[in-house]
């Protein structure tokens, strides 16, 4: 595909490069509002630029309400249009930095990333592209390039080199946000000092942003502050509210929500941990978790179970970014759809194996396709003979992470199973041997293996296997659960079952789709999203607060232990009305409940936000639309609607909920 062309990039889009850390994916942190503030002085200083609007020490004026085609400045000329009074620069800085700030980096970025600059990552994190990262030049309009923005004033900065007027703007804004004491060290700060007071702009948005942000940080004063205490769950003497987190723990973090807010304080048999839940909650993981959320501390005895001193689910930082840009490619959404047939023939298979009439366990009739998914499609190697040791290993690691049973039983456990885990292990890396690779798909094993080679200390051998066997057990548990889940909804509610069957038959029609039909089945995709909303798999993620912060007036300690409930906007009426009711129309225009921001995160929040949520998508859609279309299904016992569901070690349908073949439709008999 080809890269679009640039020729300027706006003030938004410039601000949020510079402050863009390469190696984590993310914006540098800016104290308070600052970024906010910076963005809406950015977006002022595009209409200025454009004629649209004028400023002098006292006003702002509107010149031309006609929009400039740019979504990092239009909405803003489209409030100062709709304003009957003449208002400062100050004014409107303040004004737009609190309603529009957020939405004016959100569209910055945005297009950055449609422009071929930027590509974006599961969990919010955006990498320049290769081209752009290998030449630190944009692609312009007439054929040529142009500087990267950082290359640009860097020549500046350390040269006597002339700003252009658009560059000393920028220069001005960047200073007045603090953003060059965030890319340069303190030596190189201190030699340059002099250069920007003498090169940067004086235009009166650049001081209306200094004003404006010097009036914040006043607001905000550091030091000590009292805060309120926060509040204490109800529980039961001695085993606090254990008991109620072994049940539906979806409903118990959403009814914490409902009756203590987004904050509150509960016990457990052997410590005591605060949740935090909620649209305010998950804008909090957004905006800090790298500052101030870890995970290996909740994870070091997952790491120990899987002999090793780091996982990818454990890890934290740059380092934590650079696994997962390396899992990526193995991950992502085109992995399946350049495989739709291999992935399409895996479900069949297992439909045209079922036997007719025959009461089959949904929970791990769905593991058997997810495990053979991963395995053939992101490794290379199928694990069918390894399957129950895998699940058995997963659900010890769960053990070991919730730490509610005694450890000598956990480690029987993972003693009993962990010889066959290293056999799968061992047979995966000899199968991806140098010599015999030569001419197939790089795969995730081979991406690990390479990194392994060239950098030895960062993945070493004992790291390996848990990188190795991390696909197997990926979606071993979230994704056959949903598809458990999807499974049941339909025989609950057969009028839903018809009509995404007839709209898997017409994509079948042709013949095996490919992954664009795959990506066209509205209504299929519609439903599972419906399933991720009601029967949210991971609903809270643990973490420890590594550096002391203020939440909704209350402190939180430094060594705190976390629970993100961040699944509970999933029932929030705000974001779906009557949240309780099963409607996968929320999904499909106009509606569009779940598109709102933050509303729908069912792969997680932050920086471990689940690297395989793209892939498990389209893996929902196409397994549930294969087996609609190869078969019909019933519950076992027939008649039986109800959805049972087990809470313990993870969120799973019922071991007793079982589903049969009612009969087999024409082609599932001849699967290849």
């Amino acid at each position: 595909m080809a890269v679009p062309a640039v020729s300027t990039l706006s003030f938004a889009e410039d601000l949020s490069l510079l402050l863009l850390e390469e190696s984590s994916g993310v914006l540098y942190p800016l104290p308070g509002r600052t970024l906010e503030i910076g963005l809406a002085a950015a977006a002022l200083l595009e209409l200025t630029e454009g004629n649209r609007i004028d400023t002098d020490m006292d006003s702002l004026h509107l010149l031309n309400a006609a929009p400039l085609g740019d979504p990092t400045a239009d909405p803003v000329l489209e409030q100062i249009a709709a304003s009957e009074q003449t208002r400062s620069p100050e004014y409107w800085v303040r004004r737009i930095g609190v309603q529009l700030g957020a939405s004016i980096g959100d569209a910055a970025l945005g297009r950055l990333v449609r422009r071929g600059i930027l590509e974006r990552a599961p969990g919010n994190n955006y990498f320049l592209t290769p081209p752009v990262a290998r030449a630190r030049r944009y692609p312009t309009a007439d054929g040529e390039s142009t500087d990267e923005v950082r290359v640009r004033l860097m020549k500046v900065l350390f040269s006597n080199e002339i700003p252009a007027p658009r560059d000393a703007d920028l220069i001005g804004l960047a200073e007045a946000c603090g953003v060059f004491a965030r890319i340069l060290s303190r030596t190189e700060l201190e030699r340059v000092r002099g250069r920007i007071e003498l090169v940067k702009s004086l235009n009166l948005l650049c001081r209306a942003a200094a004003q404006v942000i010097a009036d914040d940080r006043r607001e905000q004063p550091p030091g000590r502050r009292t805060h309120r205490p926060i509040p204490d769950a109800r529980g039961l003497p001695f085993i606090g509210v254990g008991l109620a987190m072994n049940g539906d723990l979806q409903e118990f973090v959403s009814g914490l929500h409902r009756d203590y807010g987004p904050i509150c304080r509960i016990s457990v048999p052997g410590r005591t941990m605060i949740v935090m839940g909620g649209r305010e909650a998950n804008a909090f993981v957004q905006k800090h978790a790298r500052t101030h959320l870890r995970s290996n501390r909740s994870f070091t005895d997952f790491c120990h179970a899987m002999e090793t001193d780091r996982a990818m689910i454990s890890m934290d930082g740059h380092d934590h970014m650079k696994l997962r840009r390396t899992a990526q490619a193995g991950y992502s959404r085109s992995v399946i759809e350049r495989n739709m047939d291999q992935a399409i023939a895996i479900v069949r298979r297992a439909v045209a194996a079922w036997p007719v009439g025959h009461p089959l366990p949904v929970f791990r009739s769905m593991q058997q396709i997810v495990a053979e998914h991963l395995g053939l499609l992101a490794t290379g190697h199928s694990p069918t003979e390894y399957v129950e040791d895998l699940k058995y290993w997963f659900d010890s690691l769960i053990f070991a992470v919730r730490r509610d049973r005694p450890k000598f039983l956990r480690e029987y456990r993972l003693r009993r199973v962990r010889p066959r885990i290293k056999e799968l292990y061992r047979r995966v890396v000899e199968l991806h041997a140098p010599a015999l690779r030569e001419g197939r798909p790089r795969d995730l094993v081979d991406a690990f293996l390479e990194l392994h080679r060239d950098e030895p200390q960062f993945l070493p051998e004992t790291d390996l296997m848990s990188a190795v066997i991390g696909p197997y057990i990926a979606a071993l548990d979230t994704v056959a659960g949903t598809l458990g889940f999807a499974l049941l909804r339909l025989l609950q509610e057969p009028g839903h079952e018809q009509l995404l069957r007839d709209e898997a038959d017409e994509v079948f029609a042709g013949g095996t789709p490919d992954g664009r039909q795959i990506r066209g089945l509205e209504k299929t995709h519609a439903f599972v999203k419906e399933v991720m909303r009601c029967h949210t798999i991971t609903p809270v993620l643990m973490r420890t607060a590594c550096n002391s912060f203020e939440f909704k007036g209350c402190f939180v300690p430094a060594g705190t232990t976390l629970l993100l409930a961040a699944g509970v906007v999933h029932r929030d009426p705000g974001y779906y009305p009557d949240p309780e009711r099963f409607d996968p129309d929320r999904h499909l225009p106009p509606r569009l409940e779940s598109m709102r921001k933050g509303a729908f995160v069912p792969f997680g929040i932050g920086p471990h936000t689940c690297i395989g949520g793209p892939f498990a998508e389209v893996q929902l859609a196409v397994t549930l639309a294969t087996m609609l279309h190869y078969a019909e299904f019933d519950r076992a016992p027939s008649g039986e609607r109800r959805i049972k569901v087990m809470a313990y070690p993870t969120i799973r349908p019922h071991k007793r909920c079982r589903f049969q073949v009612v009969r087999l439709r024409q082609g599932a008999s001849a699967a290849p």
